[in-house]
């Protein structure tokens, strides 16, 4: 069923949240030695062995030229996996020098959420030195196995190796006004992902007509303003966005996202906004100081947005406005399979609207934000309905739940048949007192 969006609904990322944390809770990961009953004087000595292990590796492959990364979320068979070259020495002394920092004493289990036995190989001018790794992207650890010893590392290095494949263009020379910038907040840039010229929208008000890039510019000129590099100045302009891959996590107020990247615009060639995105469903971040977007506006973010940036003479808001929600579900639905974007756009809450802005993690040239006004493969999954009942709810706290019945008619996706399907459609009170779609479910 097409949701707000085909891959990582709001209803699917707050649930995935909420599964993390009752997993955190209730079901601690339960270690190797535990399962062995192996007293703390044999773990010590297996940690001692485990780092001469270690020391002996990092002099092995102090002097490499080449690393071979053999990674893929599809294949258990690290021999039908095509291997990534990296040859840049900047990107080589990142992964020696996260390889280098001390090792964990740790015997965590993987969990299902994991990648097993894939493998790194070290060239030198001497010899290849091959290491295999394992890591568990649920709980944030890894390990690399090497001489029968399992070698824990900090989770910098796997986030290192899992994002290495975005490395673009092949050879990156950071400039070194951004180099100072993130010195400056403690990051570091590892190498440039991508380099995007767009254009800044000629005003940050949100209308469902215009699309929804000015949602976009509206909250991020927030969290570049709180580094003193204030864009708006750059309304209507075109500027070069550089997207870069970043070493340290991010702030532990995000967790469990933990992969960071940053996004700096330039104007002819000068520094005029940065901040911390995301290539997920929340993407305002944080500012490169490390404050949350409620910490920079008092406001959480779809409030923010709300109050600031509604074009209040949005003729397609008007229209929404007059609407009951029995018929402003029917638009919702009757868009879709219409293709039409911007008054599908009309019938979605704030927060509906941000997590559209998420990219297609295909589409190289989405780095930065989906422009649905342009792209309007968002629909490619729509089927045919027709609404049979609705069940309006209670409002609690501004949201209000409406039970649905809906009879597919034809179908557009494999994973729903034609047929009559009861549903959730989750609402939320805008600034004017009429209920929009913030997520739709079973």
């Amino acid at each position: 069923m097409k949701n707000l969006k085909n891959k990582k609904s709001i209803i699917i990322s707050s649930f995935l949240i909420l599964i993390i944390g009752i997993f955190n809770l209730s079901n601690p990961i339960t270690s190797k030695l535990d399962k062995l009953n192996i007293s703390e004087k044999e773990v010590s000595q297996i940690y001692s062995s485990t780092i001469d292990v270690h020391k002996d590796l990092i002099k092995k492959i102090k002097n490499t030229n080449k690393i071979e990364v053999y990674h893929d979320y599809h294949f258990d068979n690290v021999e039908d996996i095509n291997p990534i070259t990296v040859s840049d020495k900047n990107i080589i002394n990142d992964y020696l020098n996260l390889l280098s920092k001390d090792i964990k004493q740790s015997t965590q289990d993987l969990s299902g959420s994991s990648i097993n036995n894939q493998k790194l190989v070290f060239y030198t001018d001497r010899e290849k030195i091959e290491v295999n790794y394992s890591y568990d992207d649920l709980y944030n650890f890894g390990f690399i196995s090497y001489r029968n010893k399992d070698i824990y590392l900090d989770y910098d290095f796997f986030r290192l190796i899992s994002n290495t494949g975005r490395y673009s263009p092949k050879e990156s020379n950071i400039c070194d006004d951004v180099k100072n910038l993130f010195k400056k907040y403690n990051w570091t840039p590892s190498f440039l992902i991508a380099k995007h010229k767009v254009k800044i929208c000629d005003d940050l008000m949100y209308a469902p007509e215009k699309g929804i890039d000015e949602v976009y510019w509206a909250y991020n000129l927030q969290l570049s303003k709180s580094i003193n590099l204030d864009f708006s100045n750059f309304l209507g302009k075109e500027v070069d966005a550089e997207v870069y891959y970043l070493l340290e996590p991010l702030p532990n107020f995000t967790y469990p996202i933990v992969d960071t990247r940053a996004v700096v615009l330039k104007h002819n060639n000068k520094i005029i906004g940065a901040y911390i995105d995301s290539d997920i469903i929340n993407r305002a971040i944080c500012s490169l100081d490390r404050k949350s977007f409620d910490e920079i506006t008092g406001y959480i973010l779809e409030d923010y947005l709300i109050e600031n940036h509604i074009d209040k003479n949005s003729k397609l808001n008007k229209e929404i406005g007059k609407l009951s929600i029995q018929k402003i579900i029917e638009t919702y639905y009757k868009s879709q399979s219409d293709k039409d974007v911007n008054r599908y756009l009309s019938t979605l809450d704030m927060g509906a609207i941000v997590s559209l802005l998420e990219p297609d993690n295909c589409d190289i040239k989405g780095e930065l934000f989906n422009s649905i006004d342009k792209k309007h493969d968002i629909f490619k999954y729509a089927n045919k309905t027709e609404l049979l009942e609705v069940k309006d709810n209670d409002e609690v706290s501004g949201m209000k739940e409406v039970n649905i019945k809906l009879n597919i008619l034809k179908s557009n996706q494999i994973t729903i048949d034609k047929g009559i399907y009861d549903m959730i459609v989750n609402m939320r009170k805008n600034e004017n007192g009429v209920y929009k779609i913030n997520s739709v479910g079973f």
